[in-house]
């Protein structure tokens, strides 16, 4: 059975759909392992400082017990020489446990409990030197006899070897945790190898197949060639023909499409005229303009004799002078100036442009100056490198950075949509007073109306 480009492109698709799947799913869990490991690796030294502290704490209590018994057995105040260091040292470890030992009610009855062992033990120690030194054996001997030292280094034992388990514990699950993670990686990493191997030699199996019947195919494509140009220079000159007519047609369809814009917008006028709501006249009126700024672009196609492009320094004109009128009506003491370079530009682009500068002149009257008074200019000029720049400006309250539209928004949504459809993107520049709407757009002809 042949193979259809068709089902070649489906098998294709489907094949780098499935090897995508499989490196998605190989690099998605290397990050994941990553951050598991991360994870651990964090863990691990918070455990290791843990025991660290728990052993050099422990540490810290011996050598000052150690320090003591040899002062009250001897005598010699060079015993005591570690005395204070290991305090200190025992303080700070301490401390360091408090931050270090995870958040948990077991944790901080733990430490509640150890930090009061510590200090009790301390003052037992201190209190056998202060007596030592005052040669009050007798006393020193009482205190030894009660075995509260003992019991206090004994508990405190207990607490450190269940620190120093618990530590271990963690630093044993996360490489347990990590020896798991690791086979899971080498399974994942086979399979998805696995995918990916037959993924390519699928794909090339089709491709080597559809290639030879490409090669059948290109044959007998030759032989129907050869008949098709005798058929195609019969042809070229029925469609020069044709083409003529279509350009008559189409000069006849803009305009039909103008005369029935031009309709649709008197009738939006009627409507508006029946209704008492404010807001909606407004709304009408907008559409009614954006009707206007299409259906001028018809006209102009009709009036010029020309389908393919657009003067706009005499299309902006007619749709600025347009505006003009229509918006003084509605707010008095707004004036409108404009600046057109000579450009020719293509019929749908040249639409799309004029309903941006009738949002963005519209948007400028109704709210850059609330007080009515003051100017919004136009500004379209030729760049470099078949590019023009479009800027519409006033000199009013300014738009704040991030703030929502004003009015429904419906505005703002049509000029982005319009800017893209120019493969451009608006631009709004704050000038200190005032904001200026700045859209840089291409004026080359595009490959299918160069070819057309």
């Amino acid at each position: 059975m042949p193979l259809s480009s068709r089902s070649l492109v489906r098998f294709t698709s489907a094949a780098l759909l499935i090897g995508f799947l499989a490196l998605t799913a190989i690099v998605a869990m290397n990050f994941w392992l990553g951050e598991r490991a991360q994870s651990y690796f964090d863990d691990a030294i918070a455990a290791r400082d843990t025991r660290i502290a728990a052993v050099e704490l422990r540490n810290a209590l011996q050598t000052a017990e150690a320090s003591q018994r040899g002062f009250i057995i001897t005598g010699n105040e060079i015993y005591l020489a570690p005395y204070q260091s290991a305090k200190a040292q025992a303080e700070r470890r301490l401390l360091a446990l408090e931050t270090l030992l995870p958040a948990s009610s077991d944790s901080d009855a733990t430490l509640q409990r150890l930090s009061t062992i510590i200090s009790s033990k301390f003052d037992e120690m201190d209190q056998t030197i202060t007596l030592k030194r005052d040669q009050r054996d007798e006393d020193v001997l009482a205190i030894f006899r009660t075995n509260k030292g003992k019991a206090l280094t004994d508990e405190a034992n207990v607490f450190f070897s269940g620190i120093i388990v618990r530590a271990d514990d963690r630093l044993t699950s996360g490489v347990a945790e990590q020896r798991a993670n690791t086979a899971l990686l080498r399974l994942v990493s086979a399979i998805g190898a696995l995918v990916i191997v037959a993924v390519v030699s699928g794909a090339a199996y089709g491709v080597g197949r559809y290639t030879r019947e490409l090669r059948v195919t290109r044959d007998e494509v030759n032989t129907l060639n050869r008949d098709l140009e005798q058929r195609v220079a019969t042809r070229t000159v029925d469609l020069a023909h044709a083409r003529d007519r279509a350009e008559v047609l189409l000069s006849e369809v803009n305009h039909r499409v103008a005369n029935s814009l031009a309709l649709v917008s008197s009738l939006v006028k009627l409507q508006s005229k029946a209704l008492d709501d404010p807001a909606a006249k407004d709304a009408l009126a907008e559409t009614q303009d954006r009707i206007f700024a299409i259906s001028l672009v018809h006209k102009r196609l009709y009036g010029a004799g020309a389908v393919r492009s657009v003067a706009l320094d005499e299309y902006l004109s007619g749709l600025l002078d347009h505006l003009r009128t229509s918006l003084r009506s509605q707010v008095h003491g707004v004036n409108l100036s404009y600046g057109i370079d000579p450009i020719e530009l293509e019929t749908d682009i040249s639409i799309n442009l004029g309903v941006v500068v009738t949002e963005l002149v519209t948007n400028a009257f109704k709210y850059a100056y609330p007080d009515a008074v003051g100017e919004v200019r136009v500004h379209l000029k030729k760049l470099a490198n078949e590019q023009a720049e479009l800027v519409v400006e006033d000199d009013g309250v300014g738009r704040a950075e991030g703030a929502p539209a004003k009015g429904t928004g419906v505005g703002s949504r049509i000029v982005n949509a319009m800017s893209i459809s120019l493969g451009a993107k608006i631009e709004y520049q704050q000038r200190h007073p005032g904001t200026a709407a700045r859209l840089v757009f291409s004026t080359k002809p595009r490959k299918g109306d160069r070819a057309a």
